[in-house]
């Protein structure tokens, strides 16, 4: 069968997504806010209006119109996607033809390697430095040199957690000879969006998603960019690649301005308090683990043997994130910071 599979695959290391049986999960950076019993009901009184004898609306207008009015974007600057991963792959697809070249960083997020492969790309890899940050006019001399025909990287970062201010990614933006894609799944949690900047600039696309506040399973991602890239965005993508459940489950969760606010505001305050957890395990413990600076949901911790650790949590039926040498941790609840924060204590004085 070796014979009908292309080298591209061949190649290709598939994403670990690390499921397991623990009842405490801190690995998928995924919301610890559960959504309310009363919203719901209003996504199931949504739902049985659905007609399922008939294809999904093509350009989910209610959800681009809800989703542009919470983040003052007009819906003709907007595309819906299945999750941003979907929009990853559109624009790879669509903008950046077999052998040329995409920059991205390291670490960032794995997907946009693979991404690349299947598409056919050649990633361009810019390096971190050891506060995991990177230069962005090293990124533009980089990119620019190597004629790349598009960049990518998430800002704030996952899994590093660091972020790079406003004005040096609109100078990325301005001074790159090529596309910018600009992942903003985490930016709810930070402030240095460039989102608004996006329908005007001539080589900006800001991806968005709703993985990171509630949504996950609704697998919902937005791109914002000019009207001339949305209409190519639109034109090669699926058809209906937004499913009706989706778009109808949407429609209510991004319709409810108050709870998502207060959404945001108790997965930062679950992240700050996680945060200062670990700071004072590593005013104790310096010898054998780091915190870093987080704009995220998550914290990502660096301990002298990582791959120990993550391991001996699940002892205590708890499971993070083991990448890049480092634990990615994200904020829950409450009682599961809690946990966490009780298990690494042990793991430590051992």
């Amino acid at each position: 069968m070796s014979n009908l599979i292309c080298d591209k695959l061949k190649q290709l290391k598939p994403y670990d997504p690390g499921i397991d049986d623990c009842s405490i999960h801190l690995d998928a950076n995924e919301s610890c806010m559960e959504l309310s019993d009363a919203m719901k009901k209003k996504i199931g009184e949504k739902i049985l209006g659905i007609h399922y004898n008939r294809y999904p609306d093509p350009l989910a207008a209610e959800i681009c119109d809800l989703f542009g009015k919470r983040y003052n974007i007009p819906p003709r600057f907007i595309t819906a996607g299945n999750g941003s991963d979907e929009l990853i792959t559109l624009m790879l697809g669509a903008f950046v033809q077999s052998g040329e070249k995409v920059l991205i960083t390291e670490p960032d997020f794995s997907m946009y390697r693979i991404y690349c492969s299947t598409a056919e790309c050649e990633p361009v890899i810019l390096g971190k430095n050891g506060e995991l940050t990177f230069d962005p006019d090293e990124m533009i001399e980089k990119a620019n040199a190597e004629k790349v025909r598009l960049i990518i990287f998430s800002n704030p970062c996952n899994p590093t957690g660091q972020g790079i201010c406003r004005e040096d990614a609109l100078k990325i933006v301005e001074k790159s000879n090529c596309l910018v894609v600009v992942d903003e799944a985490y930016m709810d949690f930070w402030n240095q969006s460039v989102l608004e900047a996006a329908p005007a600039a001539e080589n900006l696309i800001v991806l968005k998603t709703c993985s990171k506040i509630g949504f996950a399973a609704g697998r919902l991602g937005f791109a914002v960019s000019n009207s001339t890239l949305t209409d190519y965005l639109r034109a090669a993508k699926s058809p209906y690649n937004l499913n009706s459940l989706t778009q109808a489950a949407a429609s209510v969760f991004l319709g409810e301005k108050d709870y998502l606010t207060g959404a945001i505001d108790g997965i930062k305050r679950s992240r700050d308090r996680l945060y200062k957890s670990l700071k004072q395990l590593e005013e104790q413990y310096g010898q054998k683990m780091r915190v870093y600076e987080t704009h995220t949901n998550f914290v990502l911790v660096r301990f002298t043997d990582s791959k120990a650790v993550c391991n001996t949590l699940k002892s205590f039926s708890i499971s993070v994130r083991f990448i890049s040498g480092c634990l990615r941790i994200t904020a829950g609840t409450e009682q599961e910071n809690k946990e966490l924060i009780s298990a690494l204590s042990k793991i430590l004085q051992a």
